[in-house]
């Protein structure tokens, strides 16, 4: 049974996302998304890299660097990315492309008891976060939804 890890968060001025970790013996997916209103839609999906290894939950990958850090078990957690994702027009392009403008992005974040602060990088634009969301750690999950799925609102 993979063990997932996820955030979904949003915040007044409609910039919003969401991180999926799925791990497992074998295997792990990465998933975010964030929507930046005017300035697009980006993604990141990274459906096959190696699991994390001991016990940092950190994932690497062509293009990516992505961890998840217990701060304070239920409480407080932390997330950084460094990862190459696409731009896209909206949510719903996001679905079903494979094809857009590949830019970097970045972010730390940290969720404390429904809030989540800290800054997003897309390309050259900063964007701070400062917001409401919701932190979900499922040890014993059942294979989640897929892709497109798990991009509805």
């Amino acid at each position: 049974m993979p063990e997932r890890y996820e955030l979904r968060f949003e915040q007044p001025d409609g910039v919003g996302g969401a991180v999926r970790l799925e791990v497992a013996d074998d295997r792990a997916r990465y998933w975010m998304y964030a929507d930046l209103g005017r300035d697009g839609f980006v993604a990141i999906r990274h459906d096959d890299v190696a699991p994390p290894r001991g016990t940092l939950l950190e994932v690497r990958g062509d293009g990516l660097w992505a961890e998840v850090l217990c701060e304070v078990p239920g409480e407080h957690w932390t997330l950084g990315l460094e990862a190459f994702g696409l731009r896209l027009a909206d949510r719903d392009e996001a679905r079903t492309a494979t094809v857009g403008e590949r830019l970097p992005v970045g972010f730390d974040l940290e969720w404390d008891g429904g809030r989540v602060v800290g800054e997003l990088l897309v390309g050259r634009s900063r964007y701070r976060v400062d917001g409401r969301g919701a932190f979900t750690h499922t040890p014993d999950a059942t294979p989640g939804p897929e892709w497109a799925e798990w991009l509805s609102p």
